[in-house]
């Protein structure tokens, strides 16, 4: 399992943190999620997944990330 840390720019409540949350755990990775940090650890199998997909499952729900 690979580990990465994103930065979320444009969460801004609770609502926000459980949609990255869920839109990660959807494509099989472990997430937490901070409002406070606009941060989000992701563990991910880097064999099934890279960090590009992690951006892009986030993305779809209208929120931009990028590696920390």
């Amino acid at each position: 399992m690979a580990k990465v840390v994103l930065n979320i720019k444009n969460m801004s409540c609770q609502h926000c943190v459980m949609t990255i949350k869920r839109a990660l755990e959807k494509i099989g990775t472990k997430a937490e999620v901070s409002l406070k940090e606009k941060k989000a650890v992701v563990e991910y199998d880097e064999s099934k997944l890279k960090v590009d997909d992690l951006i892009n499952a986030i993305a779809k729900f209208g929120y931009e990330a990028e590696v920390a």
